[in-house]
């Protein structure tokens, strides 16, 4: 009778240890599944980042070896690289708006309103602001303008354009109306930005003031004339800290 109880007992913390060890398992498992997942998730993005990184190492090797082979073109035909480096000079100086160029594009030509006044008018909304040669700057940028002048003067996207009472300030330098912008582009996509509906020049021809736009298969233009103004940026030499 002692045995058999003795042995329903082992029976019993047998099932009983059996049990906990079953729920120990278990609960590893599920530990291990909530850990394991995250970092299957991180590796699968660590994996993603190195891929596009090589993938532009790749780009960057091949534009080099193109660059490479300009070069040895060059000496081997010329016994230099010099002519090669100073095509490269010109594109981007041609690229910074500092060259003189040419191209299909429209011209602008932007006059105060000729309309008679009355005495309650606003004689402000009747004549050209900064502000109105800088809206329609913009939307020639916006529609594709690779190279833009007024009246004469290249503008780049740091240039200054102010008011100065009766006149505007390119640059420091003064100008009065009329105001001819020239920009080299689409003709027919600079065009159709400019006279659609809802556009600046919409506006302006609204107000009175006088536009006239027209399409040209040739302009030339000069290159940025004024110091290159650079107040807070600057260059990262490599292996410098950021």
């Amino acid at each position: 009778m002692k045995r058999g109880l003795s042995n329903y007992y082992f029976f019993m913390i047998a099932i009983i240890l059996g049990f906990f060890i079953t729920i120990q398992l278990k609960s590893n498992i599920t530990s291990q599944g909530i850990i394991i997942i995250p970092k299957l998730l991180a590796m699968e993005k660590d994996v993603s980042n190195v891929e596009i990184e090589i993938k532009n190492l790749k780009k960057s090797i091949n534009e080099l070896e193109l660059k490479l082979k300009e070069y040895e073109t060059s000496l081997n035909q010329s016994g230099s690289i010099y002519n090669s480096m100073l095509d490269e000079w010109t594109k981007i100086r041609n690229y910074a708006g500092l060259e003189k160029v040419e191209g299909p594009g429209i011209i602008i030509t932007l006059n105060d309103s000729s309309e008679n006044l009355e005495d309650t008018d606003n004689p402000s909304l009747y004549i050209i602001h900064d502000i109105d040669v800088l809206e329609v700057v913009n939307e020639l940028r916006a529609a594709g303008a690779e190279a833009i002048s007024i009246n004469g003067e290249r503008v780049l996207g740091t240039s200054d354009i102010e008011c100065g009472g009766p006149i505007i300030m390119i640059d420091g330098n003064r100008h009065a109306t009329p105001f001819i912008i020239k920009a080299i582009g689409d003709p027919k996509a600079l065009e159709a930005s400019v006279l659609a509906p809802d556009s600046y020049v919409d506006f302006m021809e609204y107000t009175g003031i006088q536009v006239e736009v027209e399409k040209a298969e040739k302009i030339v233009m000069d290159g940025y004339k004024s110091n290159l103004k650079m107040k807070y940026q600057k260059s990262i030499k490599e292996g410098e800290k950021k």
